[in-house]
């Protein structure tokens, strides 16, 4: 037996993305990535002015200056073109962005310490990578990643006060600020505050698009699904004017609400004389391979006595009502002969009437593995029952086939 394999990085809560929203997450994804290309290059411009303005500690044309912020530069932009290419190439995008986030944090961090950590105008670049997480992974991501960006940001503090590391001073405005503990104290406060508020401001805000976007599916889901009910309802009264035999018109009813409504079975019964239901035509999904065929009387030859007692396909022709069962095993007119013959699965039958005269009656079934009938299919199959009643009313008459089958 195969056991679920648990997703690596669960802790930080489920992904806002669904399963219709892959590419609108590449499209966030790129959208990042196209950032970045921006951020690197445009701090290296900002330390290069100051060092030219006379703004910074340090001359930024040395070439200690040149060789440290040009390697970083340089495996930065090597590691935004590794990234684009494996986010087309990889499942499951999750640990990728992670990776990611976190290899941001590490450069943002190194960014900050180089320009001087408490008075560093840059650590708003944390808020990206905060952001970043709360959009493409999850709310709770982006605490995660504030925590991380706090104890990355507290640590140099820390290795600077106990001189475990040597103080960067780069901008001259902010020199000697940092040897005020007070300073020190309110600077670092602030910044770790102000790192956890954007968290949860940003996982709210996120969390509040993914909604949006979660019932702006929703709606287009709706309405594209009604467009192609009313297309098919066109498609499929056009069609039937062009038929003459009443055994082509139920072959095209119920080929369309098979694949339409994606169902297992469905079934066409026809009332005779008023004395019971004649199963004239069942038609299946085409399964593993097999095509859909139409299985007419002859293979099955099952007559439902027009009376209350015969079942629920008898009731539905007899007080001409629409059913939609959801539990057959539980309901109390299932006639559990005819069950064994047909089989037994969440089910929707609907009468074919016609100026108050019984035609016949329509039923469609899907297993329960995949799901019972919705109301917007049971509604969808009355109005196909209609259909079918105008269409196999008028070729009565003139379909002798039909009539000689049936006895009529």
């Amino acid at each position: 037996m195969k056991t679920a394999v648990q997703d690596p990085l669960h802790f930080l809560g489920e992904s806002f993305t669904f399963q219709s929203s892959r590419e609108q997450t590449l499209k966030n994804l790129r959208l990042i990535i196209r950032i970045r290309w921006f951020i690197s290059p445009g701090i290296f411009i900002i330390m290069f002015i100051a060092g030219l303005a006379g703004f910074s500690q340090q001359s930024f044309l040395s070439e200690n200056q040149l060789t440290v912020n040009g390697i970083n530069l340089l495996i930065i932009l090597i590691l935004n073109v590794l990234y684009m290419v494996l986010v087309r190439k990889v499942v499951n995008l999750k640990p990728l962005v992670f990776l990611q986030l976190l290899i941001d944090v590490f450069h943002f961090t190194l960014t900050i310490y180089k320009t001087g950590t408490l008075t560093s105008p840059f650590k708003f670049l944390y808020f990206l990578v905060i952001f970043s997480a709360a959009i493409i992974v999850s709310g709770r991501a982006s605490f995660v990643i504030a925590g991380i960006c706090t104890v990355l940001y507290s640590l140099i503090i820390l290795g600077e006060q106990l001189f475990i590391i040597p103080h960067q001073e780069f901008f001259s405005p902010f020199e000697g600020v940092q040897q005020s503990s007070s300073y020190v104290v309110l600077s670092w406060t602030f910044a770790l505050a102000s790192v956890f508020i954007f968290a949860g401001l940003a996982s709210y805000l996120a969390g509040l698009l993914h909604k949006r976007q979660q019932k702006l599916e929703e709606s287009n889901s709706v309405l594209n699904r009604k467009n192609n009910t009313m297309l098919l309802l066109y498609n499929t009264s056009k069609a039937l004017r062009s038929y003459r035999k009443v055994q082509e018109v139920a072959d095209y009813i119920l080929s369309q609400l098979l694949y339409h409504l994606q169902l297992d079975r469905a079934i066409l019964y026809i009332n005779v004389r008023n004395e019971h239901l004649h199963l004239y035509m069942v038609k299946r999904h085409e399964r593993d391979g097999e095509e859909a065929a139409g299985v007419d009387s002859a293979g099955l030859n099952i007559d439902i006595p027009l009376r209350a007692d015969a079942g629920l396909t008898a009731r539905c022709g007899l007080y001409q009502e629409a059913y939609n069962i959801t539990d057959p095993e539980n309901s109390p007119y299932i006639n559990r002969e005819l069950a064994v013959k047909i089989g037994l699965n969440p089910f929707a039958m609907a009468p074919i009437v016609l100026w108050e005269r019984l035609v016949g009656v329509i039923g469609i079934d899907r297993s329960m593995k995949n799901g019972s009938i919705t109301e917007d299919e049971f509604q969808i199959l009355q109005m196909f029952a209609n259909q079918a009643a105008i269409t196999i009313t008028n070729l009565e008459s003139v379909d002798l086939k039909y009539r000689t089958q049936l006895g009529i």
